[in-house]
C-alpha cells in the first residue's frame, strides 16, 4: 500500500511539472500574460476576446529570443523575425507595443502567448463590420465618431496629423495607439496619427493584408485593409484567446 501512494504522489508531481512549463504563459478571461511575462488585459469585443495592448514580447513562445534590429538597412534586407521600437523609441513600449515584421509573426515557434492567436484578415473584417465600418481596399473616409471607437481615449497621446487632433472616446475598448510602421529606411512611418495590425493571411511570397487605421490631415479618417507589400515592413500585432 505504501509503495502504491509513493508511486500515486510521484505522478501528481510530475504532472505538475509539466503544467509548470506554461506558467508564464497563463490565460483566463480577464488577462493574458507572454513569455516574457508581460501582462495584457483581454476584453470581449465583437464576440472574441481581443487583447486591449499590442504585443511587446522579445521571446518566441517556445522562449527563443526575437533579434531586435535598429540599423534600417539592415532591417529593410531581412527574411527572418525581428522586432523594433515603435518610432525607435523605448520609451514607447508600454503603451504602443513593438513593431514586429511579419516573418516573426509567421515563424513556427509561435509569436502569440500560449492560448492565443494572431487574426486573420476575417477576424479584423469581423471586429470593423461588428461596429459599423467595413474593411475593404478602398481609401473611403468615415466619420469621426466611428474612427474614435477603435482609438485610445489616453489624454496624453491623442491621434494627430498636422493641425487635425482627435482624442478617441474608446467605446469599443479596443485602445489603439498610433504606432505607425516601418518601412524602408527613408519612409515616413506614420508614427501618431496611424496604426497598422498584422493579419495571418498573406497574398504572394511578399506580401500580408494589415488592417490600417489612419487619421488624415483634413478631417477624415480611414479603416481599411491594406497590402502590405513587403513582409519586412514593422507593424504592430494584437491577439485574441482562443476558445
Amino acid at each position: 500500500m505504501k509503495k502504491l501512494l509513493l508511486v500515486f504522489v510521484f505522478l501528481i508531481f510530475a504532472c505538475t511539472g509539466e503544467d509548470n512549463d506554461d506558467a508564464s504563459q497563463e490565460i483566463n478571461n480577464t488577462q493574458l500574460a507572454d513569455v516574457d511575462g508581460n501582462i495584457y488585459p483581454l476584453l470581449e469585443i465583437a464576440d472574441e476576446i481581443w487583447a486591449t495592448e499590442s504585443l511587446r514580447v522579445k521571446s518566441y513562445r517556445d522562449g527563443t529570443p526575437i533579434p531586435h534590429i535598429q540599423d534600417p538597412i539592415e532591417w529593410e534586407s531581412l527574411t527572418t523575425g525581428a522586432w523594433r521600437y515603435v518610432n525607435d523609441d523605448p520609451s514607447t513600449e508600454q503603451k504602443y507595443g513593438l513593431l514586429y515584421n511579419f516573418y516573426a509573426v509567421n515563424n513556427p515557434r509561435g509569436l502569440a502567448p500560449q492560448g492565443a492567436r494572431i487574426p486573420s484578415y476575417s477576424d479584423l473584417l469581423h471586429l470593423t463590420s461588428y461596429f459599423g465600418v467595413l474593411l475593404n481596399n478602398t481609401s473611403s473616409n468615415i466619420d469621426e465618431e466611428s474612427f474614435s471607437r477603435f482609438v485610445t481615449d489616453d489624454p496624453e497621446l491623442p491621434w494627430s496629423r498636422n493641425d487635425y487632433s482627435i482624442l478617441g472616446t474608446n467605446s469599443t475598448g479596443f485602445n489603439l495607439y498610433p504606432a505607425g510602421f516601418q518601412r524602408a529606411s527613408m519612409s515616413p512611418t506614420g508614427f501618431g496619427y496611424s496604426a497598422f495590425l498584422w493579419s495571418t493571411n498573406s497574398v504572394s511570397n511578399t506580401g500580408t493584408l494589415v488592417a490600417r487605421f489612419s487619421l488624415s490631415s483634413s478631417s477624415s479618417n480611414t479603416i481599411q485593409d491594406y497590402n502590405v507589400q513587403y513582409n519586412y515592413y514593422g507593424c504592430s500585432v494584437r491577439v485574441i484567446k482562443n476558445q
